[in-house]
């Protein structure tokens, strides 16, 4: 019972996280850092972290190895961001460690919707199946390749408040 309601507080914070992200690459790829939305983003991207982190007590899970690595690279693009106030690379480190992890909470609830619905559970029941590997494969190579283009367009640019 817990763990369900641990599962739908996760859902619940990675699609606040996500909407908010989406917002903050769009403004990325506008050569922009939306300072509020970032803020915004951090939090309910570390706050689905840590829940994600305590969904499994007996192994550990795809679910957690992920919200470990959105955690780390958090903490690479906050310390670009707020303690190097993204001088030299620490402006591309920001971008990219942004869209990363927007990236991370996207293959976070794509891995909560394989372990959940049943028609994608049906289609790879145990993670492994290519089904699976394929969509976050997928996933991955679009937003580095979105990342990329965030560190061009960003580093091209001075840092502007969107003021939403």
């Amino acid at each position: 019972m817990i763990l369900n309601i641990l599962t739908f507080i996760h859902i619940v914070l990675s699609l606040i996280a996500i909407c908010a992200g989406t917002e903050v690459l769009f403004g990325l790829l506008a050569g922009k850092l939306a300072e509020k939305w970032t803020v915004f983003f951090f939090r309910f991207s570390l706050a689905a972290s840590v829940a994600g982190l305590l969904l499994s007590v007996h192994h550990f899970s795809l679910t957690q190895w992920l919200a470990m690595a959105s955690v780390y690279v958090s903490g690479a693009a906050i310390l670009g961001w707020r303690k190097f106030h993204l001088a030299g690379a620490w402006r591309a480190i920001c971008a990219f460690s942004t869209t990363i992890v927007l990236s991370l909470n996207i293959l976070l609830l794509t891995t909560q919707a394989f372990e959940h619905v049943p028609v994608l559970r049906a289609l790879a029941p145990t993670l492994s199946e290519p089904t699976f590997l394929a969509s976050q494969l997928l996933e991955a190579a679009f937003f580095v390749a979105l990342g990329v283009v965030a560190v061009r367009r960003f580093s091209d640019r001075q840092i502007n408040s969107l003021g939403r």
